[in-house]
């Protein structure tokens, strides 16, 4: 114990003496010369030492001038500037000539606690980020006529994410989110701001594509997406609403009083459109169909589609528009469709305007048709870029009217795809004489976009530049996604709902604004010219020269007859209405051998295909009647034309595969096989279509289900039957596995063709063991109880609607 107590007091004095080293004697001896001197300008420590040994002041001083031989003047000192510069070894009276500035300080270790403030920092500021990207366009200045008033949410404000006033110069790590690796919260503000709360306010968060949301975050953020605009591209912008500005005065002039439809209060539409035309062609349009209502069709035809003016103003005038060649009744001259031919961008683009009744929307379906068909013509099948539906709608009309939602509900299936529709929304705020609040029950007319996850833009119809921007991120998208993209452009209607009403009398605050509110023209002239792009008098020689053009060819539209060749041109070439009976209407018959070879092979089964055993009495008597040629129901005609044809795929699923009725069906599964999952959209879009095979291994009549049998197969709907599927269709089915159902000759009492396909659930055993022949097929009229549990019976007994009927 003894020899352990003197080892640890060695080590402790060891530890408190080893700086006494001899190494470091003139280094201690200097800093208790300075401790003498001042004892502040030496640590605590060190003050407590040399006050403990009480060295004397003198001996001390001595040791630490060096030892009493030493030369005064030795060593020779190396002085000088360049010298001094080099070792930082200044002598007193010595000046750097330069202003060198001091080394920065050492950085310290970041401790724990900075590391988790940094981080803090970091997720709060991406918080904000994220909520700019996904709420910012409440805030955004859309309305030209400043109805609503600004609400100021906390949700955006940088002391809702725990950022005070001194935290906003802060430099802040957010990994390369808006362009910047890192930024301050005033720099991120500004941003922000400037691309989410200006004139345009974006809706792509409820995108659940993780592509397609960062290609927007790309193309929107940062300094160097914001709305830029060359002054050549101002000064085409300016022309243009000349154009419309000018065509909408000269109308209104003219033909005072004359229902137009005008575009005045929404003159940004026409720079729009010739953005979309022109981006368009960049990236691979040729063909575009548009789509629209009455409002604005006029200028559309005029400015968009260089409809003459002369064929305009003849028809104000009472002319036709069709020549006498041609045969057909009139319509109002804002129901009129038109096609021509315009160079952009060095490419031939062909445009299409169809024609649109008071239905206001119902035009939508045929301009997507007319695309579809034109992509086939143009062997686009695949991405469907070559094509262009461009839909120009109403803000009532596009919320309220039922057909809308139904173009985009069908607008990702494999028989409807377009590649991506787009659509603009003139949003007058009203609708007819409706305030919004009173004809919908969403923020925008753009909601219903959402429902396949369109992106939506909204933008103030007052700032064309913005408008122009929008309208090409929208035809971007599309033609890189090939999905449907929405233009929201809030403006006004300076008229009521034609030139002819008077809208103060059910919006009187509303048309007080706007009987106040400054054309779009005049407000972007005004902008221009502050910018120094033109002066006041070159918009007056621009207004001047307009009106010069349109007073020519109003001249001119005194004499004008619409030309046969303009009418029926291109495709159309050679059409000819006649008069008379055509004396061979051509063959439309088929022989009967070619019939009877369809009619087996749309009979046959393949081999050891396991089939609803109601199915096959439907088979074999159809083959039957088609043999002997009595009997013939009324499906088989309706199916056998399906042999004839050999399309790649089949559009419309009632009539095929899918018909509620099983003798409509051309497709069976059987009653074996299980459906894998169903396939992707891309999957299918590559994909042959084979005709599926319908299964019945369970029964529940009431509920029913879709199912697909392959990748390369679509769902169908099973409505009477929900079956329990239990193996996977081999991709490599014969094609002979798609067959037709037969529906046999009805024997009950009231002779309608009705019938009921039997479900093997609901009978007694004995009759599943025993399957009815052909002729007691069921129709709904007579009830029909035997050999059904008592539930079945009831719902029997209960129904007498005719299904034939």
């Amino acid at each position: 114990m003894d020899q352990a107590r003197v080892a640890t007091s060695v080590r402790k004095y060891f530890e408190t003496t080893s700086f006494l080293d001899g190494a470091n004697a003139i280094y201690i001896e200097q800093l208790q010369d300075r401790y003498h001197a001042d004892p502040n300008s030496v640590g605590a420590e060190w003050r407590e030492f040399f006050a403990s040994i009480e060295d004397d002041i003198a001996t001390a001083g001595k040791a630490a001038d060096g030892p009493s031989w030493k030369c005064a003047n030795w060593p020779i000192p190396v002085n000088g500037e360049l010298i001094s510069a080099l070792d930082g070894n200044w002598t007193p009276n010595a000046k750097p000539a330069l202003d060198v500035p001091a080394s920065p300080p050492i950085a310290r270790p970041a401790s724990d606690l900075d590391i988790q403030q940094a981080t803090r920092d970091s997720v709060r500021a991406l918080m904000m980020i994220r909520a700019y990207r996904m709420r910012g366009h409440f805030h955004a200045n859309l309305d030209p006529l400043g109805l609503a008033q600004p609400q100021d949410h906390e949700e955006l404000k940088p002391s809702t994410y725990g950022f005070s006033d001194t935290d906003l110069d802060r430099r802040i790590f957010i990994d390369g989110v808006l362009g910047m690796e890192s930024a301050t919260i005033r720099e991120m503000l500004d941003i922000l701001r400037r691309t989410y709360c200006g004139t345009i306010g974006y809706e792509f968060m409820h995108i659940s594509d993780p592509a397609q949301k960062a290609w927007i975050q790309e193309r929107v953020e940062g300094h160097a997406n914001l709305v830029k605009t060359s002054g050549d591209e101002k000064l085409v912008i300016l022309d243009k609403l000349v154009e419309v500005k000018g065509y909408e005065r000269y109308l209104d002039k003219k033909f005072v009083g004359t229902k137009r439809f005008g575009l005045d209060g929404a003159e940004a539409t026409i720079p729009a459109l010739e953005e979309i035309l022109k981006t368009g062609a960049k990236l691979g349009v040729r063909d575009v169909v548009l789509g629209m209502a009455h409002r604005g069709r006029l200028n559309v035809l005029a400015q968009v589609l260089r409809k003459p003016h002369r064929a305009i103003f003849n028809e104000f005038k009472g002319g036709s528009f069709v020549p006498d060649e041609v045969e057909g009744s009139g319509d109002m001259k804002y129901h009129l469709g038109a096609s021509s031919d315009r160079e952009l961008e060095g490419r031939s683009v062909h445009l299409s305007l169809t024609a649109n009744p008071s239905h206001l929307e119902i035009s939508d379906p045929v301009v997507l048709g007319k695309v579809r068909a034109k992509q086939d013509q143009n062997n686009d099948i695949v991405e469907r870029t070559t094509a262009l539906p461009l839909l120009i709608h109403g803000d009532a009309a596009f919320a309220g009217q039922g057909v809308v939602a139904e173009c985009f509900g069908l607008s990702g299936l494999k028989g409807y795809r377009t590649g991506g529709s787009l659509h603009f929304i003139i949003n007058n705020q009203i609708g007819f004489t409706t305030d919004p609040r009173y004809s919908r029950s969403s923020p925008y007319p753009s909601d219903l976009a959402k429902t396949i996850e369109a992106p939506i833009f909204h933008v103030n119809g007052d700032d064309p530049e913005a408008v122009v921007h929008v309208a090409r991120i929208a035809i971007e998208f599309r033609q890189r996604f090939h999905k449907p993209v929405v233009i929201d452009m809030f403006c006004f209607r300076l008229y009521g709902h034609n030139e002819g009403d008077e809208p103060a009398f059910t919006q009187p605050l509303m048309y007080k604004e706007i009987r106040a509110h400054k054309s779009t023209l005049e407000i972007y002239g005004e902008r221009l010219m502050s910018e120094g792009v033109v002066t006041q008098a070159d918009i007056d020689r621009k207004n001047a020269d307009w009106v010069a053009h349109l007073d020519a060819e109003f001249e001119a539209g005194q004499t004008y007859r619409p030309n046969k060749a303009d009418w029926l041109d291109g495709r159309w070439t050679g059409l000819k209405a006649t008069n008379e009976e055509p004396d061979d209407a051509g063959g439309t018959g088929v022989d009967v051998e070619k019939l009877r070879f369809i009619g087996e092979r749309i009979t046959a089964l393949p081999d050891n295909f396991k089939v609803h055993p109601t199915i096959r009495r439907f088979l074999d008597a159809r083959r039957a009647s088609l043999t002997s040629g009595d009997g013939i129901d009324w499906s088989t005609p309706k199916r056998s034309p399906s042999g004839r044809w050999r399309t790649r795929e089949r559009p419309s699923a009632c009539p095929a595969r899918t018909a509620s009725a099983g003798r409509s069906r051309s497709g069976i599964r059987s009653s074996a096989i299980r459906t894998p999952a169903p396939a992707t959209p891309r999957s299918i879009a590559s994909a042959r279509v084979r005709p599926a095979v319908r299964s019945s291994t369970r029964c529940s009549p009431k509920k029913p289900c879709w199912r697909s049998s392959t990748a390369t197969r679509l769902p169908n709907p099973m409505p009477w039957c929900c079956g329990r599927l239990s193996s996977a269709i081999s991709p490599t089915a014969p094609r002979s596995s798609s067959i037709s159902f037969s529906r046999p000759a009805s024997a009950s009492g009231c002779g309608c063709p009705g019938w009921s396909v039997f479900c093997p659930m609901a009978m007694t055993a004995k009759a599943r063991s025993t399957p009815p022949p052909v002729s007691s097929a069921i129709c709904r009229a007579a009830p029909r109880t035997t050999g059904r549990s008592p539930t079945a019976r009831r719902r029997r007994t209960t129904s007498t609607s005719c299904v034939g009927r």
